[in-house]
């Protein structure tokens, strides 16, 4: 089954998160949102807003447009 683009967008996260030996709460609270929500677009229960994409990106130094590329990896992977 193909993967959806929040399913590769959570997947970078994740990947992110533990490249960076970080916990859910610990990554949450550096991207300056809640664990719950950050769980969330771990998931795919949940889709990013822009403003959240860049607060993400900023949180691990990296431009927005780069997640949505390690993302689009993972689909074309999939």
């Amino acid at each position: 089954m193909a993967l959806s683009p929040a399913q590769a967008f959570g997947e970078t996260l994740r990947q992110l998160r533990k490249e960076r030996e970080l916990s859910q709460e610990a990554a949450a609270l550096t991207c300056g949102i809640d664990r719950s929500h950050f769980g969330q677009l771990e998931r795919a229960d949940k889709s990013p807003t822009l403003k959240t994409v860049w607060r993400i990106a900023d949180a691990f130094e990296t431009r927005p447009s780069d997640l949505l590329v390690r993302a689009e990896r993972i689909l074309d992977e999939a």
